[in-house]
């Protein structure tokens, strides 16, 4: 799944294209080896601490400017129980990604976060808050990283689509009251890229909001729950039984994770694809979880409510993005 998106991102970039502007003093880091060959002019930050858990790291690639860049954040999917940022490096199209990206004076930003945990009664919520966390570490920490914090965009694939989204969807999340000063951090971005995205993560109506058309042939609660996996549905919801599933505190966090009720006009413009699964009714976790209908559902939903939105469903015949591939709209978004 990654490897899709990095391919799909690098073959729409083009290469264009002193000393660094960060002040250590403050993050008290210092540039490492870079973890591949850079081919423009930038530094590499290896494992910023944004949080107390050991997870809780970030990579930092930033081009050397005289002015604020923007910066990309990328999410690493991994279904919340696997993957890893340095994976990433091993990917010919992630690098290629990189250096496209860091040739256009745009930043990069590749974070860790914590896994689902059975018994953990935070459930999602917690991979999600800790990426929002980095989020707002940066934004807290952009002069000495030399960011422009009005000009972040979200990109991931699967896991990390869904956070990108849950973080771009939501109702700026910034904690004025808060006793952390970075908590007190605005988190409205520019732009939300998701690759093999979920529609939402209330995964106990998938049955009604994403795969209605299958009802006929059976597709309903059950189905959805012995495709997806009734151990990783409680983990989801941090609970350790089935009964547990229709308490109040799973209610409320399915509607915290719910991107087809958070859409409001007031959000970043989101450009979605789904296009590794075919059009056909799922019959394994991989084809429920990946499905083009993810896609088209939260496309369908953004246009009832009238919110700019792009998505490309190939499996369907669905091009909405008005001739704009990914990369244009990332540079749209961030040069504008």
């Amino acid at each position: 799944m990654e490897n899709l998106l990095y391919i799909i991102l690098s073959s729409f970039f083009l290469f264009s294209c002193s000393s660094s502007t960060m002040d250590k003093s403050t993050l008290h880091v210092s540039p490492s080896q870079e973890p591949f060959k850079l081919e423009v002019e930038a530094d590499f930050f290896k494992d910023i601490k944004y949080g107390e858990y050991e997870r809780n790291t970030f990579d930092f690639f930033g081009p050397v400017s005289n002015a604020p860049t923007p910066l990309i954040i990328f999410i690493h999917g991994g279904g919340f129980t696997g993957g890893d940022k340095s994976l990433q490096y091993n990917e010919i199209g992630f690098n290629n990604l990189a250096n496209s990206i860091l040739s256009h004076k745009v930043a990069l930003a590749n974070i860790n976060y914590r896994f689902l945990e059975v018994g953990d009664k935070q459930g999602v919520l917690k991979p999600l808050i800790d990426s929002k966390r980095e989020l707002q570490f940066i934004s807290y920490h952009s002069k000495e990283l030399n960011i422009d914090k009005r000009k972040i965009l979200l990109v991931g694939s699967s896991a990390g689509a869904g956070t990108s989204l849950w973080i771009g969807l939501s109702d700026d999340m910034a904690h004025k009251e808060a006793s952390d000063p970075v908590l007190k951090e605005s988190t409205r971005v520019q732009g939300v890229v998701g690759l093999s995205m979920q529609a939402t993560y209330d995964v106990m109506e998938w049955h009604q909001t994403v795969f209605k058309e299958y009802e006929a042939q059976g597709m309903n609660y059950e189905a959805i729950l012995n495709l997806v996996g009734e151990e990783t549905v409680l983990s989801f919801y941090g609970v350790t039984s089935s009964d547990e599933l229709e308490s109040e505190a799973v209610k409320q966090i399915r509607s915290k994770v719910d991107f087809l009720n958070l859409l409001t006009p007031d959000d970043p413009e989101v450009y979605v694809s789904n296009s590794d699964v075919p059009y056909t009714y799922p019959t394994d976790n991989a084809s429920v979880l990946h499905h083009p209908l993810h896609a088209k559902a939260l496309m369908d939903k953004a246009i009832i409510e009238n919110i700019p939105f792009k998505a490309y469903i190939p499996q369907m015949g669905i091009d909405h993005t008005n001739g704009e591939n990914i990369a244009e709209f990332m540079l749209r978004k961030l040069k504008k």
